[in-house]
């Protein structure tokens, strides 16, 4: 996909990941296929797939976890825990860490339908007008792609005030976090 990606494009979709490899055979199960199971991909091979295409930062927009309610399905999966996750990126040019600059962002509240709030992801919520510090790579997804004519970003990238304590938050923590909605 980002191989195709326009330069400040998006993908934006939900699918189901899980907190470890899963083995070959559960590829090929019938049943794990028809729950969406069998064929999760590991958090962490899909951070580093997406790093391997040039996506160095992504976004987790919400995430659910499945709890297995058969036990016949539960005792072949074992301890294994499985996610739904939207995921957001963009084709920008942004480093692998969140970086502080010193950076403000502010929502406009022109977006159709969202006059007061905008999620870009499950830890940036943007109030109109509020002010909101932001590290380089959210200014970028804000200013570089279709989101630019909904914010005005202030500073630029000439005084560099160390790493920015928000995130992207890893996925493993987000999918081992116990308060988290209901599933898909």
């Amino acid at each position: 996909m980002f191989r195709v990606l326009k330069p400040g494009g998006e993908i934006y979709f939900s699918d189901v990941f899980c907190d470890r490899r899963l083995p070959a055979s559960f590829q090929e199960d019938p049943v794990l296929l028809g729950e969406c199971l069998g064929g999760a991909l590991y958090t962490e091979d899909f951070r580093r797939m997406l790093m391997k295409n040039n996506c160095l930062d992504y976004r987790v927009c919400a995430s659910s976890p499945i709890e297995v309610t058969n036990k016949k399905i539960a005792d072949k999966l074992g301890p294994a825990k499985f996610f739904s996750l939207t995921i957001r990126a963009f084709k920008v040019d942004v480093e692998d860490r969140c970086e502080d600059y010193g950076q403000v962002a502010y929502y406009k509240g022109t977006i159709d339908g969202l006059p007061h709030i905008f999620d870009l992801d499950d830890h940036h919520r943007f109030e109109t007008n509020r002010p909101l510090l932001v590290c380089s790579n959210t200014a970028k997804m804000l200013s570089e792609t279709r989101f630019a004519p909904h914010f005005r970003i202030e500073g630029d990238l000439s005084t560099h005030y160390g790493l920015f304590d928000c995130g992207p938050e890893s996925i493993q923590s987000v999918t081992t976090d116990s308060n988290v909605g209901a599933c898909c």
